[in-house]
């Protein structure tokens, strides 16, 4: 691990990479989270039939 810890620690900014990563994870959570709340119960329901519905005739 010492040649990567030197080989990042010679790249100007490369602290900045995992908080973005982080902070784009949990922005990415939290969206999806709020969605699946907010969803309508029609919408919910129609969305949980679709697995079962045969579009065969």
């Amino acid at each position: 691990m010492g040649i990567v810890t030197r080989l990042f620690n010679d790249i100007e900014g490369i602290y900045w990479f995992p908080i973005i990563a982080l902070v784009l994870f949990i922005l990415l959570f939290v969206v999806m989270v709020v969605h699946t709340l907010t969803i309508n119960k029609t919408r919910d329901q129609e969305l949980s039939r679709m697995p079962l519905d045969s579009d065969e005739e």
